[in-house]
Formats: C-alpha cells, sequence, structure tokens
C-alpha cells in the first residue's frame, strides 16, 4: 500500500499543458530568435547565376543558383534561386550535421500550386507541410522547430527565392543535461542510455539510472518538451531538481535491488519495448527526429518529500 501510495504522490506533482511536437513555421513575420548559425548568403559572393553546391560552409545545395543582390521582402544581398535545369523542380539543402531548428525566408514565384516543404533525417521523412504564398507577402518566414533533421526539400513553383537560413545545432544524439541529487546515504545516481533510440524499433534502448539507494521503489519517466524549461527544486532543503518540462509520462514501477543503505540499485527501462507495448503513451507514436526528456525518481525516506531524483538524460529518435 505505501509503493502504491508513493507513485501516486509522484503522478500528482507532475501535470501540465500537452506537451508541443514538431511545429513548422508557416507564413511569419520573423525567423528563429538567436539561431546558433546563420547563412545570409552575402552580397555579390558569386557571379550571377552561379550553380550553388558547397561553396557556403555546412551545407551542400542542389537545384539552386546565386543571386547576387536583393533587398525585396526579407532579401538581404545575395540569395538561392532556381538553376533553370528543368524538372523535378526541388531544391534539396543538406546540412553537414544534424540540425534542431531551421527558420529561412522564401518566396513562391509561381502561383499555380503550393510549394512543399520537406524535413528528413538520414533520408527518411520526419515532418512535412505545404503552403501557397507569393514573392509580395512580407510574412515569408519558413521551416521547421522543436525537430531533429539533416536536410530539407523544398518542391518549388516555376522559380523561387530563398535567403537568411538560420539553424540551431542539434549535438550529440544522447547527451546527459541538469543536476543529480545526493540522497540520505550519499548516493548521487545517474541517468543513462545505451543502444540505439530508434523510433521504429520495439525493442534496443535501455535507459538506465544507476548509483540508486539500494531496495527503494522507483522508476523512470520521460517528457517530449523541455523548450523555456529551467530545472525547479524538487523542494525546498531537497537537493533534486525536476529536469523534465510537464507533462510527463511514468514507465513502470520497480524495485531498485542492491543493499538497503549502499549506493548499488538501480532502475532500468527499455524505453522502446515500452512504448511498443503501450501504444497510448504520451508521444506515441513516434517519429524520427524527435526528441525526448527522460529522469529517474524514487524512493528516499530521510530526504525532503521522502523522493530523489536523478538527473535527466536527452536523446533523439533516428529512423
Amino acid at each position: 500500500m505505501q509503493l502504491r501510495s508513493a507513485f501516486v504522490l509522484f503522478a500528482a506533482l507532475l501535470v501540465g499543458s500537452p506537451a508541443l511536437r514538431a511545429q513548422a513555421i508557416v507564413a511569419q513575420s520573423a525567423g528563429l530568435p538567436n539561431p546558433d548559425q546563420v547563412i545570409d548568403f552575402g552580397a555579390n559572393v558569386l557571379p550571377n547565376f552561379t550553380p550553388v553546391t558547397n561553396q557556403f560552409a555546412g551545407i551542400t545545395v542542389s537545384h539552386a543558383s546565386y543571386f547576387t543582390t536583393g533587398s525585396a521582402n526579407n532579401l538581404v544581398g545575395g540569395f538561392l534561386t532556381n538553376d533553370s535545369s528543368g524538372a523535378p523542380n526541388t531544391l534539396r539543402i543538406q546540412f553537414a550535421t544534424p540540425i534542431s531548428d531551421l527558420s529561412f525566408v522564401y518566396h513562391q514565384v509561381g502561383a499555380g500550386a503550393p510549394s512543399q516543404f520537406r524535413a528528413l533525417l538520414g533520408g527518411v521523412l520526419v515532418s512535412s507541410f505545404s503552403h501557397a504564398s507569393n514573392q509580395f507577402q512580407p510574412n515569408n518566414y519558413f521551416g521547421f522547430t522543436n525537430l531533429v533533421f539533416d536536410e530539407l526539400q523544398l518542391d518549388f513553383v516555376i522559380d523561387f527565392n530563398l535567403d537568411t537560413l538560420a539553424f540551431n545545432l542539434a549535438g550529440p544524439s544522447i547527451v546527459s543535461y541538469c543536476t543529480s541529487s545526493t540522497t540520505t546515504n550519499g548516493c548521487v545516481p545517474a541517468i543513462s542510455g545505451a543502444g540505439s533510440p530508434s523510433a521504429s524499433a520495439a525493442s534496443g534502448f535501455v535507459l538506465r539510472v544507476g548509483s540508486v539507494e539500494g531496495q527503494r521503489a522507483g522508476l523512470i519517466f520521460y517528457g517530449l518538451d523541455n523548450s523555456n524549461w529551467t530545472p525547479l527544486p524538487w523542494l525546498s532543503g531537497s537537493t533534486s531538481f525536476l529536469c523534465v518540462k510537464p507533462p510527463t509520462q511514468r514507465t513502470t514501477p520497480q524495485l531498485s535491488g542492491g543493499t538497503a543503505g549502499a549506493c548499488n540499485g538501480s532502475l532500468s527501462v527499455d524505453w522502446s519495448a515500452f512504448v511498443a507495448a503501450n501504444p497510448t503513451s504520451l508521444g506515441a507514436p513516434f517519429q524520427a527526429g524527435e526528441r525526448v526528456f527522460a529522469q529517474g525518481w524514487f524512493r528516499d525516506p530521510g530526504a525532503p518529500k521522502t523522493t530523489n531524483l536523478s538527473n535527466g538524460l536527452e536523446f533523439a529518435l533516428v529512423p
């Protein structure tokens, strides 16, 4: 009964608004704020209508040429335009390393059909949208956010202009963050991930929290969106921080094993298997490119709130 009460209390503490999934930037008046990198294509960097491939660091481009100058509707200096090489009319921009957010200025010149925007990771489609715009509207920023991908594909109509390619780097696919607690018996639990965090596999990515106090009830939980999130103290006087932004999903409750009073307990879950077995769990079904944030929770009767937390782990899903 005590074990069940602890989990009920924990569930009551982790509530919040619906989680933010990958979102498109569609016909906005501004792009990303404070991006890691911006390629503005300069002014007169290349001769007019030079085919663009790898002249700009960090990207490889196909089906585009360079136009030397421009200043209309958010075009600043040089920009990319159609290379007139014929069908298929698809601009491709491949990034040297995965990115997590992207915005750009885009003019659709032809009005015969909407432009199609696609984000891919490792050649696999992870998000897309379509939009019919024109070269005269001022709200002409497009892109993707809260998503990990490495290629932009854009089906244009007749012709296009593209400028101010702004993006954030995704970083490592699995990375720890935030601060762990120090438990009553001096344990410092740490979360890690082993295997491949695949969006399609039914098993094979294991989350583990080591150095947990022995013989304690606990679990691992996860969330989908840590944007604008500052870790919260678990309670006044506690050494724990809530590192995952609510709402969160609890995985299966378990016991840490090990020896009571020692730091040889652990919590573990095959996250891929849990999601496969629980198709209505938070975020399911997942797609490649999405990010997940996980943390461990366990009982510690001598600590404030009688519980403690590990640090956090962020991982990006691959196909």
